[in-house]
C-alpha cells in the first residue's frame, strides 16, 4: 500500500482552506431574501418633501375666479387740530367747488350755506377768536357782494375741530342793488339768499302777500328820502294791480339793507 506523500497532504489542506474562504466570502455579499413574503428592511425613511402644488395663471375662462375688490377711500375723515386749519380746509374747498373735501371738516349743514354762495376769492382770513367754548373764524373783504363769514368751528384738539355753522353777509353798493337782489331771491323761491339782503320781517311779508311768481315785477326806480330815512325802491305788480315799495338803508362803508316793505293798490 502506497503513504500519502506530505506534500500532497498539504496541497489538499490549502485547497480546502481556500475553498471555506470564497464560501465564506460569497455568503457575506450575497443580498438576503426574505422567506416570509414580507422585505424588511433597515434604511431611514424617506425625508424628501414632496413638491408643494402652484397654480399657474390660467388662460382659460376666469368665469370661476375669484373677483377682487378695488380699495375703497377711508370712511372718516383726518382729525383736525386746528380751528384755524378747519376754517381753511372749508374755504379752500369752496373755492374749489369740492363739497366732499370740505365736509371732511365741516357739517352738512354748513357746507350747504356756504356753498349757496359764489366763490369769493377777494376774502382775506383774519384770524380766530375763542367763544362760547369755540371759535369763531373770520373772512373778510372791502368789496360790494360776499364780504363777510364768520365761521363757527367747535371740538378739541384731541378729537378734532369741526365748522358746525357759516353766518354770511353781504354788502350790497347801493340801494337798488339791495332791492334788486331781494325781488330775484323771491322770484327764484330762495327764502335764504332773500335773508341776504332783507331783515326776517321783511321776507317774511314779501313771501306771504306775494304767492304767484308767474306776474312779473317791475322796477321803478330808487329814491333818496333822508339820512334817517334811506331810500325807497318802488316795484309794480301790475297784472294783479298790486305795488310794493322797499325802505333800504345803509351807507358805503357797510352797504345797503332792506328793513321794511309797504304794500300798496295800484
Amino acid at each position: 500500500m502506497l503513504r500519502p506523500r506530505p506534500a500532497l497532504a498539504a496541497l489538499a489542506t490549502v485547497l480546502a482552506v481556500a475553498v471555506g474562504t470564497t464560501a465564506a466570502v460569497l455568503t457575506t455579499h450575497r443580498p438576503t431574501t426574505a422567506t416570509g413574503g414580507t422585505v424588511v428592511t433597515t434604511q431611514p425613511p424617506d425625508t424628501t418633501v414632496p413638491p408643494a402644488t402652484t397654480t399657474s395663471p390660467s388662460t382659460g375662462p376666469t368665469a370661476h375666479r375669484p373677483a377682487q375688490t378695488a380699495p375703497q377711500p377711508p370712511t372718516t375723515s383726518p382729525r383736525i387740530s386746528d380751528p384755524a386749519q378747519a376754517a381753511r380746509q372749508v374755504f379752500n374747498a369752496w373755492q374749489a367747488g369740492d363739497q366732499q373735501r370740505a365736509l371732511q371738516a365741516a357739517t352738512p349743514s354748513a357746507v350747504r350755506t356756504l356753498f349757496a354762495f359764489t366763490p369769493t376769492p377777494e376774502l382775506r382770513f383774519t384770524g380766530c377768536r375763542f367763544s362760547r367754548l369755540g371759535y369763531d373764524c373770520f373772512y373778510s373783504s372791502t368789496d360790494v357782494g360776499l364780504w363777510y363769514l364768520d365761521m363757527r368751528v367747535e371740538g378739541g384738539a384731541s378729537a378734532g375741530y369741526r365748522v358746525v355753522a357759516v353766518n354770511a353777509q353781504m354788502r350790497f353798493g347801493s340801494p337798488d342793488t339791495a332791492a334788486k337782489y331781494l325781488v330775484s331771491a323771491w322770484l327764484a323761491g330762495d327764502r335764504a339768499k332773500a335773508r341776504h339782503a332783507a331783515s326776517k320781517a321783511v321776507v317774511d311779508a314779501l313771501w306771504s302777500r306775494l304767492g304767484d311768481r308767474a306776474y312779473g315785477l317791475r322796477f321803478t326806480g330808487c329814491a333818496f328820502r333822508g339820512i334817517n330815512w334811506g331810500s325807497d325802491c318802488a316795484f309794480g305788480y301790475t297784472t294783479v294791480g298790486l305795488g310794493f315799495s322797499l325802505q333800504v338803508k345803509g351807507g358805503a362803508s357797510l352797504g345797503w339793507q332792506v328793513v321794511a316793505i309797504q304794500f300798496a293798490q295800484l
